[in-house]
């Protein structure tokens, strides 16, 4: 008995440090969080206070590139969920997250009056690739067999708070932010961001322990 007590009090106790540490954690990464999303707003005053006729033109580039990479990343997240064991509610608050971003940009197109500029463009080709991957993520996830589903519901709320965000952020900066610098790298910024985000804070992304397969629902 004595050796039994002792050893619940040892587990109790690696617990509670366990418990400690994931919210020291957590807090770290809000914080951060917050700090990236003060940097994206406030970037493009910061670094082009008179944004000239084609300064900084690479970023017109960039910003899409970007969102490519998001975009394959997003996709690749299925291959987490099937090889590593991440939970299935990352990669479908991801999905829903581009759909609503797909939104979001429809939205901000009905919202902008002049489109004559082709520095517009990445305007109309950031819906058009968001819906079909968002629907082959959503629909490949709830698919797939998964040992760790999570809460696809909670999952999926994250992704329309995200893309009410972006959505808030298009309209804010309105359609100026497209035609001189940045030319919308700090909404791509954003978008990275926000998916990544969603994605990790579903995915439940960690190493396989026996306690942590306790805790799998």
């Amino acid at each position: 008995m004595p050796t039994a007590s002792r050893h619940y009090s040892s587990s109790y106790k690696s617990c509670l440090l366990m418990g400690r540490d994931e919210m020291m954690v957590r807090l770290a990464a809000a914080l951060a969080l917050a700090a990236i999303l003060v940097l994206l707003w406030v970037m493009p005053g910061a670094l082009f206070p008179r944004p000239g006729v084609n300064e900084a033109l690479e970023l017109a580039t960039l910003g899409p590139l970007l969102y490519l990479v998001t975009l394959g990343a997003g996709l690749a997240s299925l291959v987490g969920v099937a090889v590593f064991g991440w939970k299935m509610e990352g990669p479908i608050g991801l999905g829903v997250f581009l759909l609503g971003l797909a939104a979001a940009f429809v939205l901000a197109i009905a919202s902008f009056d002049n489109f004559s500029d082709d520095r517009f463009l990445p305007l109309f080709f950031t819906p058009v690739l968001a819906v079909p991957a968002g629907m082959a993520i959503v629909v490949a996830g709830l698919v797939m067999r998964s040992q760790r589903r999570g809460r696809l519901l909670l999952g999926a709320v994250r992704g329309v708070v995200a893309a009410g965000v972006v959505a808030g952020w298009l309209l804010a900066r309105g359609a100026a932010d497209w035609l001189h610098a940045p030319y919308g790298f700090d909404v791509y910024g954003l978008i990275a961001v926000s998916a990544v985000t969603v994605l990790f804070l579903g995915a439940d992304i960690r190493s396989r322990s026996p306690l942590h397969r306790g805790e799998d629902g």
